[in-house]
């Protein structure tokens, strides 16, 4: 009998060496981000933890209605939190809620949303109102140029 020469079957573009060095380091640096944003403690007064706990609270009454849901947003809005950050906390609360959970075991997933006075928050205000006030004094001079 002759024997038969076998080759081991590979995918087509698997590759044996190890992931380009970019990738490896965006991924590195994602953890690291998570790992050290899992490690900051959430503080009792901070306005994602006192919107969470009182949603939490109206969640233990019953279903959140409309109603209760806009005044909820409206608080979070006076509290400093933008309304897309507080629906995010509000459905952490329920998620909480739905499976029996204490809120407390939902601070690490709080602490992802961003706190209210970042930088990021407000730069973006900030570049509202520059855009408003571009606009104003475009409008100001074609109307002056029109008289």
């Amino acid at each position: 009998m002759s024997q038969i020469r076998t080759t081991p079957f590979r995918l087509v573009g698997e590759s044996t060496t190890a992931p380009p060095p970019a990738l490896h380091t965006g991924h590195l640096a994602i953890a690291n981000e998570n790992l050290s944003a899992s490690q900051l403690s959430i503080e009792l007064h901070d306005p994602r933890w006192t919107l969470a706990t009182i949603a939490y609270g109206k969640l233990q009454e019953g279903p959140l209605t409309p109603e209760k849901r806009d005044e909820l947003i409206k608080k979070a809005t006076r509290l400093g939190l933008r309304p897309f950050d507080a629906s995010l906390i509000i459905a952490i609360a329920q998620d909480q809620a739905r499976h029996g959970r204490p809120l407390e075991h939902a601070e690490p997933t709080l602490r992802l949303i961003r706190p209210p006075g970042h930088p990021e928050t407000t730069w973006h205000g900030l570049r509202r109102w520059s855009m408003a006030i571009a606009c104003a004094a475009l409008l100001s001079t074609a109307v002056l140029m029109l008289l």
